[in-house]
């Protein structure tokens, strides 16, 4: 069960839907109503239920504290026939719920989906319609979704202390936690390091998980700053299949709460694309580990 929802749900979470309260749109007829005891909740709808574009809408609002921007979100979810009304497979009686971490990277990926979060008050419902393509060779998609926690991220590792290894770049923290990289006079490693600065008690992370990170990365080179989530303000997620191997091979293993020195050889990094401004550089990151899913 949990499989296919792992695919479904961030599918999801990349499509650009219409949003708002439908109350005279092509979900008005969803009705969704909790039976009290944590099982899935009664959905109705007029059946078939046809949407033309990926369109989302919160059904009921909850009595809960409203969700804020850098939070992350845990949702229960059932699919539904749109055809005929029959729920499928549903995370509502699961162990755990899904987690969406409402920050820029899902911003991005699914602005509507970050409005909808943002400001919802938890226990609110949702309805999503997601038309099929012949093209893509997908189905129609209609789930319902409720909004059971949200609580916020750390925005720095907060594990044990681990003693620097000589010869490795140092690196020094501001109060807040941002880390400043200073390189070595010496050539650049030939092969990956992947080095605990602080040792997390968290999860052990997955070589396919999500995971939230803050990060600061500089070129061996000269020591330039190349990319920073500590300078842009905001945390990021991503699945650890989706980066250079440099970060799936050096996070997998590693545990939340942990945080990281990585050197990336070009081989690791960006050596074969061809172009791109980081093609032939070695390239140092500190990264925070904040969460794993």
């Amino acid at each position: 069960m949990r499989k296919v929802l792992a695919i479904l749900l961030p599918a999801l979470l990349l499509l650009t839907a219409c949003s708002g309260d439908d109350s005279s749109g092509p979900l008005s007829s969803v009705k969704v109503s909790s039976n009290g005891d944590g099982s899935v909740p009664t959905v109705e709808f007029d059946t078939p239920l046809t949407v033309d574009e990926p369109t989302l809408v919160r059904v009921n609002d909850g009595d809960g504290e409203e969700l804020t921007e850098g939070q992350t979100a845990s949702v229960r979810l059932v699919v539904l026939d749109p055809e005929n009304g029959e729920a499928g497979q549903e995370t509502y009686t699961a162990e755990t719920a899904e987690d969406i971490a409402v920050d820029e990277s899902l911003k991005q990926g699914n602005e509507q989906m970050y409005s909808a979060l943002v400001g919802a008050p938890v226990g609110s419902d949702f309805a999503y319609y997601v038309p099929g393509s012949e093209d893509s060779g997908t189905q129609n998609q209609f789930i319902v979704f409720t909004l059971t926690d949200a609580r916020d991220i750390p925005t720095r590792a907060w594990g044990t202390d681990v003693d620097p290894v000589e010869g490795q770049p140092a690196v020094t923290l501001d109060d807040d936690g941002k880390p400043t990289i200073t390189v070595p006079e010496a050539d650049a490693p030939t092969e990956l390091i992947a080095q605990d600065l602080k040792k997390g008690d968290g999860a052990v992370v997955e070589a396919d998980d999500t995971v939230t990170v803050q990060y600061h990365g500089v070129k061996w080179s000269d020591g330039s700053v190349f990319d920073s989530s500590w300078e842009r303000g905001t945390t990021m997620s991503f699945g650890l299949d989706q980066v250079v191997s440099a970060w799936t091979e050096g996070l997998a293993g590693k545990t939340v709460g942990s945080q990281v020195l990585i050197v990336a050889p070009p081989a690791t990094a960006y050596g074969s694309q061809e172009g791109h401004e980081l093609q032939n550089e070695t390239l140092v990151f500190v990264v925070d580990i904040l969460e794993a899913k």
